[in-house]
């Protein structure tokens, strides 16, 4: 049932409606900061990780080169010792081996040397990013 009001009384539901909206929308920005800095925290953390993977391969790749490089210096040396033995002081048979392990050496420089690549893709995320304005929804 509605009943008459004062001039005060309704002066005061307005001043009590337009501080509920003002809240409504301050906690509404609130909101969107809050998202936002998630947001930019998830593909800071992203854009980490893809560069701790990046590098994590790169150092794979050299220790797999340093084992093959190991592994024809021993049998570099294993032939030496084998020419040796027999008399033989060829180098023509050591030759093919040295030229795998300089080829394994550039190899190895190259990855060292290489600039480590990290493809990010933040901008296309952000992009993709929906942005939500609760004041708006209403």
């Amino acid at each position: 049932m509605w009943r008459p009001q004062t001039k005060e009384a309704v002066l005061r539901e307005v001043r009590i409606r337009e501080w509920r909206s003002q809240v409504a929308q301050k906690f509404a920005r609130f909101l969107h900061r809050i998202g936002k800095a998630l947001v930019q925290g998830t593909l800071a953390i992203l854009g980490w990780l893809r560069w701790q993977a990046g590098k994590t391969a790169q150092e794979v790749e050299v220790s797999q080169l340093l084992s093959q490089k190991y592994d024809k210096l021993l049998q570099l040396g294993e032939l030496t010792y084998a020419l040796f033995c027999s008399g033989n002081r060829s180098w023509t048979a050591l030759e093919p081996l040295c030229e795998e392990i300089a080829s394994v050496d550039k190899k190895l420089e190259q990855v060292k040397t290489a600039r480590l690549h990290v493809l990010t893709g933040q901008e296309e995320l952000l992009e993709q990013q929906p942005t939500i304005n609760i004041a708006e929804s209403r």
